[in-house]
């Protein structure tokens, strides 16, 4: 899953953080700080989305699931950048994740060959 908020102006502040779900590295997001983050990551919207997730058909959160919150390091920030060039512009923060989803398929299409 990727969405886009609108860019921040070159030197902009957003980092991008991680969300590891049990100890496994998940969900990549930008946020304007360790603060704005952890809010992010203590949504219970956020964990329902998640628990209604499976990845190899094991749900990404289970009821009791601990959630860490760091930040990304250098590969994880690359994928980040790379999933929201190619994701439209929305309105909502940025999230990545960064283990497969069952049922979605991404498909990424290059320009065309003449």
């Amino acid at each position: 899953m990727s969405a886009r908020k609108p860019s921040q102006p070159p030197g902009g502040s957003l980092a991008v953080f991680v969300l590891d779900v049990d100890g496994r590295p998940t969900l990549a997001f930008e946020a304007d700080g360790a603060a704005q983050a952890q809010e992010i990551c203590d949504a219970s919207e956020l964990r329902a989305d998640l628990a209604a997730l499976t990845s190899e058909g094991m749900p990404l959160c289970a009821p009791h699931s601990t959630f860490a919150l760091r930040q990304a390091v250098r590969e994880e920030i690359a994928t980040f950048r790379h999933a929201v060039a190619r994701a439209p512009a929305s309105d909502q923060t940025t999230m990545t994740f960064l283990v497969r989803i069952d049922g979605v398929v991404v498909v990424t299409v290059g320009p065309k060959q003449g």
